[in-house]
């Protein structure tokens, strides 16, 4: 699929999504209970510019015109019921979808939508009739926009503006003002499913499986790779556990972590006897409670070992500053001071090592414990047959396998034909005949095809084989010589 092609699927589905979500918060969280949706054309006149700035030249502008996505547009008027059949227009908003239309046009690779895009659009807007100007406008961008652009929802005007520029991994970058944050039309903008959403939050674990499974990822960093707030986010990190037993949460420092460990937990599938067993018994763990505590106390470790490498590294650096500035320094007593402030540094930096290297290796103990556990809960989860089967069910095989080749080799030497033996004579007198008429029709064939005597032989005088000592031939008689021949009257 080309550019062009996914940036019209980008506008299809963005002005389908938009609907689709206005009439699932109607009567319910939205303050109106009808919507009315209205297409219109507020890009056409931008397509038509920029292809008589940059397309002139095109072989058929027009059709270039009609191919090119960002000139479709979409009015959703709100309506809330006043008294019996009288309703009222509470908010009108116009939805468009701002495309990079000069890389479409001319090739190349196409970047956010700047500040000044924005405003001209904005402007068509604003500059309506008061009756036929929108409450608010909604922007989006399949580039997503720039910082500047992004800080002009915030800007003073009539018109409130949104911004929703998509995401590589399939999510949006909202941009509201600040008024709306808290206003009931905010889940308005929220274009994305629960189940979307989750899988958004899947693939950037996947992304990051190897820190998932070692020590853990952090719900700021998650929240700044989902771009979603951080409350969004611990909801999102509660559905994947409850969808995924493997998925856990650890707190480290106050700072929840997402993990995950390698045996699934049990609790999903609990019944009343589990309950009772856990709580009022308080039995010992079951393996894979086991596992996951030990998976979530290998974490800590990790996350703390974490710190140590990234304090480890800014030591490092501020030890190699302070080398060069004692081979820099003018004199002794700045060498001095730069000395005692690098041998601290140095002190400073073996402490933290031996720190490193006891989480390592407790690391190492509780990881190599993790194996064995995982290995040995995993293995008896699997029914498999015993020695016994195994060695009865080889035995009827080979039995079998006896028996069967005993019946083919009995197949094979019993086997009549259904040729007799006069259809055998017949048979071969006809093939007799087949050869003789294929002999006769190659004999022509070689005798013309024999070779002509050689030029010398053919060249050579009638007294050569004379003059050679050879016979000469005999002359006629006589009486053979003196007869006439008669004339042909």
């Amino acid at each position: 699929m080309d550019e062009r092609s996914r940036y019209k699927q980008f506008e299809d589905q963005f002005h389908r999504q938009l609907v689709k979500r206005a009439e699932q918060l109607l009567g319910r969280w939205l303050p109106a209970d009808r919507v009315r949706v209205e297409t219109t054309p507020d890009g056409a006149e931008t397509v038509r510019a920029a292809v008589s700035r940059w397309g002139a030249s095109a072989a058929n502008p027009y059709a270039l015109e009609q191919s090119l996505p960002g000139a479709q547009g979409q009015q959703l008027r709100f309506e809330r019921r006043v008294l019996g059949p009288l309703r009222r227009e509470v908010v009108r908003l116009r939805a468009q979808v701002l495309m990079p239309l000069q890389a479409m046009i001319l090739g190349g690779a196409a970047g956010p939508i700047d500040a000044e895009y924005v405003r001209d659009a904005l402007a068509r807007f604003r500059s309506m009739p008061r009756p036929q100007r929108p409450t608010a406008v909604v922007f989006a961008s399949p580039t997503g926009f720039t910082p500047e652009a992004r800080a002009l929802v915030n800007a003073a005007g009539e018109c409130s503006l949104i911004l929703m520029g998509g995401r590589a991994d399939g999510g949006w970058d909202v941009d509201v003002p600040e008024v709306l944050k808290k206003s009931p039309w905010r889940p308005l903008f929220e274009l994305e499913s629960l189940d979307e959403r989750v899988g958004r939050l899947v693939y950037h674990l996947q992304k990051h499986a190897v820190e998932l499974e070692s020590r853990g990822l952090a719900l700021p960093e998650l929240a700044e790779q989902l771009g979603l707030p951080g409350e969004q986010v611990v909801a999102l990190v509660r559905e994947a556990c409850r969808r995924d037993g493997r998925l856990m949460t650890v707190v480290h420092e106050g700072v929840l972590h997402v993990c995950r460990s390698p045996l699934a937990d049990e609790v999903r599938e609990m019944n009343w006897w589990s309950w009772i067993r856990r709580n009022v018994f308080r039995l010992p763990p079951s393996p894979a409670e086991r596992v996951r505590e030990l998976t979530a106390q290998r974490v800590q470790l990790e996350a703390e070992r974490h710190q140590l490498d990234q304090r480890l590294t800014g030591l490092g650096e501020q030890a190699r500053e302070l080398e060069q500035r004692g081979v820099d320094a003018k004199n002794d007593a700045e060498r001095r001071a730069i000395a005692g402030q690098l041998m601290r540094t140095e002190r400073e930096m073996r402490r933290v090592q031996a720190q490193a290297n006891m989480l390592t290796q407790q690391i190492d103990v509780i990881g190599t414990h993790i194996h064995h556990q995982t290995m040995a809960e995993k293995g008896k989860r699997v029914a498999l047959p015993s020695s016994e089967e195994l060695a009865r069910e080889a035995a009827q095989a080979e039995a079998m396998m006896a028996e069967l080749a005993t019946s083919a080799d009995l197949a094979a030497s019993i086997e009549v034909g259904a040729t007799s033996p006069a259809m055998a004579e017949e048979e071969q007198a006809i093939m007799e005949r087949f050869r003789a008429a294929a002999a006769e029709k190659a004999a022509p064939s070689k005798a013309g095809a024999e070779p002509a005597p050689p030029a010398a032989e053919r060249s050579r005088a009638p007294g050569a084989e004379r003059l050679a000592g050879g016979p000469a031939p005999a002359e006629p008689p006589p009486g053979e010589k003196s007869k006439a021949k008669p004339e042909l009257g």
